[in-house]
């Protein structure tokens, strides 16, 4: 039953595919998600891994990412960052398959499309006189006319040319006998595990996916395939791979990082964004949360509101905003309060009194406005108040700072000096207003 069930959410799953994307991007991937993961997608607040990598599609779109990800183009960054030895020779590139120059390539090599579709563009020759040229042209016709960033919505791929290269046919030390792919798991620079698919050259055999962490300690879990047994061994450049990769992920709140062990060197594979399009449930699932905890997307916390920023400046808020409100108390007694949303260089700031008359003054910050919409007053506005006055008693000047979430009231911190005291009111007499409530004759 549940194996029927599979079959008919990875249909619909794929009918998606074709009428979806004129919901737009972040319905599309709600529903897909929905259907492959079997939950609800989280984008207020991501915990899993799955969930993060789809907020990274919608909110992280640096345009270095298509070159990142184009076979081709990725090879001269690469070569930037860690030296040209690591890459794999280029032999040729082309526009379509009917283009290649079989004459001009060696007995041995590898064709592969540069946009994308992982092993399903990749064609291998190890012997050019058996070589079927026809069936490959084929295979490449057919993948150069997919789209798959449509798909998972892989966005950097969109723009990647559509061509084909041909690789040098790489071969790895005699006591190799797999050519296994080391996938590293990075986070800003910092190789935190990875997963080793073995077994791809076998034909009619399953690929393997084994994984492992930093120190290559096997996981207890899979994802998409099953283990391997006996488990890869520890690859004979492992040390030399985390830091090519740690280097090639620096500045990158997460990419996985394809190397190759030969023996006597490590070479570049590729650089992926999306990790199965984080769209393949993890077995068991609380390995998604784990790896989650690894992933810290772009942004700060503040406010008790996470608040994360988009290419273009737009400020995504992926928590619910909590509105601070920060309670300016003398000698226990609240005056003011002080209400802050957008916790931004350009934040909103209004101050209103006890009685929620909105004030005609702004502070500290020197470049801060009021609100657009002036604040609401607080549900809990008379037990704010005397919390306040309860944890400001017997001090000459403290702020309270409070949060209401979902009608209760929280407290977030006492600051008995705001801005270190060097902040500035607008307009100015204010700060000489409060200044007189603030006793300094009640200091013993």
């Amino acid at each position: 039953m549940n194996e029927v069930k599979d079959v008919t959410k990875r249909g619909l799953a794929w009918i998606w595919t074709k009428v979806g994307h004129v919901f737009g991007d972040e319905i599309y991937l709600k529903v897909r998600f929905r259907l492959l993961m079997g939950k609800r997608l989280n984008l207020d607040n991501p915990q899993t891994f799955s969930e993060k990598l789809q907020w990274l599609k919608l909110y992280n779109r640096r345009p270095e990412y298509t070159m990142m990800v184009d076979k081709y183009a990725v090879k001269n960054y690469v070569s930037g960052l860690i030296g040209k030895e690591y890459v794999i020779p280029t032999l040729g590139v082309w526009d379509r398959p009917e283009d290649i120059e079989w004459d001009q390539l060696p007995n041995r090599f590898v064709l592969k499309t540069t946009h994308g579709g992982g092993s399903n563009g990749v064609v291998i020759c190890k012997d050019k006189s058996t070589f079927d040229k026809e069936a490959a042209i084929k295979l490449l016709k057919k993948n150069m006319k997919q789209s798959d960033w449509k798909i998972g919505m892989e966005w950097p791929y969109k723009d990647v040319p559509h061509r084909i290269i041909a690789e040098e046919f790489v071969d790895p030390a005699p006591d190799i006998k797999d050519l296994s792919d080391y996938k590293f798991f990075c986070f800003d620079g910092e190789v935190k595990g990875l997963f080793v698919a073995t077994e791809r050259q076998k034909e009619g055999v399953d690929v393997k996916f084994d994984f492992f962490d930093a120190d290559y300690n096997h996981l207890p879990f899979k994802q998409g395939h099953e283990n391997a047994n006996p488990y890869p061994p520890t690859p004979h450049n492992f040390e030399q791979m985390k830091a090519v990769a740690a280097k090639l992920s620096k500045g990158h709140p997460h990419v996985r990082v394809d190397l190759y062990d030969v023996g006597d060197r490590v070479l570049f594979g590729e650089i992926t964004m999306f990790h199965f399009g984080g769209m393949v449930p993890f077995r068991p699932e609380e390995w998604d949360k784990i790896f989650g905890n690894m992933l810290t997307l772009p942004g700060e916390k503040l406010g008790g509101a996470i608040i994360r920023y988009t290419l273009d400046g737009k400020m995504i808020i992926t928590q619910p905003c909590l509105i601070d409100y920060k309670w300016y108390c003398f000698g226990g007694e609240p005056q003011y309060c002080q209400v802050i949303q957008g916790r931004t260089s350009e934040e909103a700031i209004d101050f209103f009194d006890k009685e929620w008359n909105h004030q005609d003054f702004i502070g500290l910050h020197p470049t801060a406005n009021n609100a657009l919409v002036t604040p609401k007053k607080p549900v809990k506005l008379h037990q704010q108040i005397e919390i306040a006055r309860v944890l400001s008693k017997n001090i000459p000047f403290s702020r309270i700072d409070l949060y209401e979430v979902k009608g209760e009231v929280l407290f977030g911190e006492i600051t008995l000096f705001p801005l270190s005291g060097m902040g500035s009111f607008r307009p100015e007499i204010y700060n000489l207003k409060l200044g007189q409530l603030l006793q300094l004759s009640a200091v013993s």
